[in-house]
């Protein structure tokens, strides 16, 4: 084919091969950024299924630690049953408290300090009780003394009352009344006179706004008065009347049927306020004694609820010791407590062994189980978690890798720019040289 300088070849226009090589670089570029697409895909799919397979393990350790959990709780549960069924055989058997077997001999001592806790909590809980009932009969008391005594002075105001009229018609009394005759006029007249002038006050027309305040102040004056010239009255009648009834038979007696019925009723009042009197009385002193004691103990709550603390301090070290001698049992070989030589571990574990009874065949077996699935529990979280940091430390690994060949680029270009400069330098002295020539 003719070629000819700026022209495009025979048979094509230029404007053609132009759109060749257009397409031929839009086709690489398409082809570059397909391959790229690929790795990109190549790689998602890797770092997928690497999840997929992270996340499976994760799972099978939550598994594991859950059902390690729950076995190790049955264990738990079914050694503190055994250690129970134990001790408490030997401890009824009477058997001989021994060194080596040193759990009989506290869980003797703890199951008494129980019991005697709880035998204190029921002593105070029971005297919380009874004096919360004293407090209660106490206040009931007083009312019934409070009704009492006002039943009483109320009997005796009657008897003084009657006296009095009658001593005022020259009846037999009237030596006895002699001395309160004036008195009682003087008091009677002015409580009658303020009565009138108060009902006179009240029956006034109202007027305007003035005088209807003048008027109620007047009548509070005049109700004070009056409700202090009726105490005092009624003072002076109730003393008449006690005084009447404690001379009995020395004051003159009267015929009034009224008088004699006030003062039996006086009579009978006033023993009852003494049995009232002398009930409060007693409890009060049982009720003092309960509070010394109390105070002795520093409160009743405060003591029960540090008998609370000791009891659930004994059920801890309770537990730890049905735990140690049930697992004793059900694991014969596991290694017994510190402290003891191997002759009085062999005597602990025959003792042990000695008090299990057929009844804890299956808890034994359970316990058994319950160890194996522990055991397979531990290996598969072991497994799980190596297989794990073996990814971490290749994760690690492959950063590590990555940095190495960024810093290797890196180093590449400064080597290569490292020559360029050189290739400068060399340059720049040859220069220098022929400079010289010319000086």
């Amino acid at each position: 084919m003719l070629r000819f300088r700026g022209r495009a070849p025979l048979g094509k226009p230029r404007a053609a091969r132009r759109g060749c090589a257009f397409e031929g670089a839009r086709g690489a570029a398409l082809g570059g950024e397909l391959r790229r697409e690929r790795r990109f895909f190549l790689f998602k799919a890797a770092a997928a299924v690497y999840n997929c397979c992270m996340d499976e393990r994760k799972r099978q350790i939550g598994e594991a630690e859950q059902r390690k959990k729950e076995q190790t709780a049955l264990l738990g549960e079914l050694t503190a049953r055994i250690g129970e069924a134990i001790l408490s055989r030997a401890a009824d058997s009477g058997m001989v408290e021994a060194p080596a077997f040193a759990e009989l001999a506290a869980y003797r001592r703890l199951t008494a300090e129980i019991a005697g806790s709880r035998d204190s909590i029921s002593g105070a809980e029971e005297q919380m009780r009874r004096f919360r009932e004293l407090e209660d009969g106490i206040a009931a008391a007083e009312r019934e003394e409070g009704l009492c005594s006002k039943a009483l002075a109320g009997a005796h105001a009657g008897l003084g009352k009657l006296l009095l009229e009658e001593a005022g018609g020259g009846g037999p009394c009237a030596d006895f009344c002699a001395p309160h005759m004036a008195q009682a006029g003087e008091l009677l007249a002015k409580a009658e006179s303020l009565e009138e002038r108060l009902s006179g006050l009240e029956r006034s027309e109202k007027g305007n706004v003035f005088t209807w305040i003048g008027k109620s102040a007047q009548s509070l004056v005049l109700r004070s008065f009056l409700g202090k010239a009726q105490d005092s009255l009624e003072h002076l009648r109730r003393s008449v009347g006690e005084r009447f009834r404690r001379k009995g038979g020395e004051a003159p007696l009267s015929d009034s049927e009224g008088i004699a019925a006030l003062c039996g009723e006086a009579e009978e009042r006033e023993l009852e306020l003494e049995a009232i009197r002398q009930g409060l009385s007693d409890l009060r002193d049982e009720r003092r004694g309960i509070s010394d004691g109390f105070s002795a103990d520093g409160g009743p709550a405060k003591r029960v609820q540090a008998l609370k603390a000791q009891i659930a301090q004994a059920q801890s070290a309770l537990a730890a010791l049905r735990g140690a001698v049930g697992a004793t049992a059900a694991f014969p070989d596991a290694p017994p407590p510190g402290g003891l030589s191997p002759e009085e571990a062999a005597e602990r574990r025959q003792a042990i062994q000695s008090l299990a009874a057929p009844e804890d065949a299956e808890d034994l077996g359970g316990a058994g189980r319950a160890s194996l699935e522990l055991a397979e529990c531990d290996a598969l979280i072991e497994r799980m978690s190596a297989s794990l940091a073996i990814d971490d430390e290749n994760a690690k690994i492959e950063k590590h890798r990555r940095m190495i060949r960024e810093k290797q680029g890196r180093i590449a270009q400064a080597q290569k720019g490292i020559i360029e400069l050189e290739g400068r330098i060399r340059d720049s002295e040859s220069a220098i040289e022929k400079l010289r020539l010319l000086l």
